[in-house]
């Protein structure tokens, strides 16, 4: 079908989406109405009925990315008036939220269908109302699945926190009616919050607290962000505790956070010590649809304004989103923003080779990384005992979170592996420059160049059969576990890190619907 056709299907598909009996409750009352159900989601994940840490992340992310689209519904369609709240469950709109948060879920999936096509990635075909793709199982969804289940960080950023140890003082500052609790902050127990969840925020905050953006730097983002997470966090405990104490309804009417603006911005300046300025641009950039954001992304812009002097802040979002990834993706939507951010990649690239050297160099192994023609040596791995080498390609950009991020970001990777391809056909050729200057080694070394990205290793058109792409920790750890280059080298060339299906994942048919189309595409689940 032509792109016009699919166009309008597509039109059709968001017009229908659009459709809630939550519209006519009026924008605040909406938007309050689905943050709290989304909290209840949360809560009963978390503490009244808990999931397996695995089960959870995929439930999350799920709830994340299908929470967005029925904001951005409000967002854009209601006026701009004030309306008053009210906070009592009523179940008519309890099942409104749920509705239209199980039609986001499917309306998801559509929205990555459609980028793929405009992108020539998949085909589209329409029969009656039934919009058909390309047979998804021919593909090897081996690379997705990786980039879903095989975490960037270090495994040790994920320590956890036990809510135990600051519940004594939680406690102390919660308010607990009939229906409804709230926790009354003071700098004493915002500070001990922030003390409790100080090590979880070092190890996820990989950023120069010295990069310096238009209004405000990075340490001074970082401080705030961590702050209002901290305070998230002590209003999820809080509500546990009410309920302990028989709240009625879980503590539905107080679930989410809903400070006045005023209050809030007074507040983080005397927790902080950072300047108003600062802070109300700070909270400006993270308050959705601000900043000149037209397709806002909830889990990139947390708070929600409420239009009536109030923010709903999420504990859900909040506890739940990888604050320096989403900073990066908004700095990069602000003009005035973006040049500043482009400029600081480079020095990021620079402190990750410097932080890989440190890892290796405990090993024993050598590492060397130097300027070629047209290219470079971003960094090398070298066993002279062995006589096994190890070129890599390193990539540092933000984490994709959607299909359009992910397109852009495979055409990143893919210029990585060009880069890679070039530096084999310099060593095949016994390149000066590289084999003598840089390297220091000898046609008797094994030699693979490799792409080792952070965040992400593309989508299968990034792929290349003679160039690994593996991320960038993975491979570090790999190294360090194994403790022999020529074995890690195998498992590289035979792609033991990529999952496996049916022993690692599986693939499932979903069905999905939205008014007229429908449509099939596929989810993933652990085998």
């Amino acid at each position: 079908m032509s792109t016009e056709e699919i166009g309008i299907i597509e039109r059709e598909i968001d017009e229908a989406f659009s459709e809630s009996e939550l519209v006519n409750l009026g924008y605040s009352q909406a938007v309050w109405t689905l943050l709290s159900v989304v909290e209840d989601h949360h809560f009963e994940i978390r503490v009244y009925n808990p999931l397996e840490e695995e089960q959870q992340d995929i439930y999350i992310d799920g709830l994340l990315n299908a929470l967005t689209y029925p904001l951005q519904v409000c967002h854009k369609s209601f006026p701009l008036y004030k309306t008053k709240i009210n906070r009592t469950l009523i179940d008519s709109d309890y099942e409104a939220s749920n509705k239209w948060i199980e039609k986001a879920e499917d309306y998801t999936h559509f929205c990555s269908i459609f980028p793929l096509f405009y992108n020539g990635e998949i085909e589209l075909n329409v029969s009656g109302k039934n919009l058909i793709p390309t047979d998804w199982t021919k593909y090897d969804l081996s690379y997705e699945v990786y980039d879903r289940f095989i975490k960037k960080r270090h495994p040790e950023t994920g320590v956890s926190s036990d809510p135990n140890e600051v519940a004594i003082s939680v406690r102390s500052q919660t308010s607990v009616k009939k229906d409804a609790f709230k926790l009354n902050f003071n700098p004493r127990l915002v500070k001990e919050l922030k003390d409790h969840l100080h090590e979880t925020h070092r190890l996820r905050f990989t950023l120069p607290d010295n990069w310096d953006f238009q209004y405000f730097s990075i340490q001074e983002f970082k401080e705030v962000f961590t702050t209002i997470q901290s305070m998230s966090y002590g209003w999820f405990i809080a509500r546990q505790i009410a309920c302990t104490e028989g709240v009625s309804a879980l503590g539905f009417k107080s679930a989410l956070w809903t400070p006045e603006k005023t209050e809030l911005i007074s507040r983080l300046r005397r927790y902080t010590g950072i300047t108003q300025e600062k802070i109300e641009k700070i909270v400006e950039y993270l308050t959705f649809g601000e900043a000149g954001i037209r397709n806002p992304d909830v889990a990139i812009q947390p708070i929600m304004d409420l239009r009536n002097g109030e923010l709903g802040i999420s504990t859900f979002v909040f506890l739940n989103v990888n604050c320096e990834r989403n900073l990066c993706v908004l700095l990069n939507q602000i003009n005035e923003e973006r040049k500043i951010y482009s400029g600081l990649v480079k020095d990021k690239e620079e402190k990750l080779r410097d932080e890989i050297i440190d890892k290796i160099k405990v090993a024993g192994y050598e590492t060397r990384y130097g300027e070629l023609d047209d290219t470079d040596v971003d960094f090398a791995i070298i066993d002279r005992v062995l006589k096994k080498c190890i070129t890599i390609e390193l990539k540092w950009f933000i984490e994709p979170a959607e299909i359009r991020e992910v397109i852009q970001r495979s055409k990143e990777v893919k210029k990585g592996v060009e880069q890679a391809k070039k530096i084999t056909d310099l060593w095949c050729k016994n390149n000066s420059r590289l084999v003598n200057d840089i390297l220091e080694i000898d046609n008797s070394y094994d030699f693979l160049a490799v792409v080792a990205p952070v965040t992400s290793i593309g989508n299968p058109s990034s792929q290349d059969i003679n160039i690994p792409i593996i991320k960038t920790w993975h491979l570090i750890d790999e190294i360090l576990r194994v403790g022999d280059l020529g074995k890690v080298m195998e498992w590289l060339k035979n792609r033991d890190y990529l999952p496996k299906k049916d022993i690692h994942f599986k693939i499932e048919k979903v069905d999905i619907k939205s008014g007229d189309w429908s449509s099939i595409w596929y989810g993933i689940t652990h085998a």
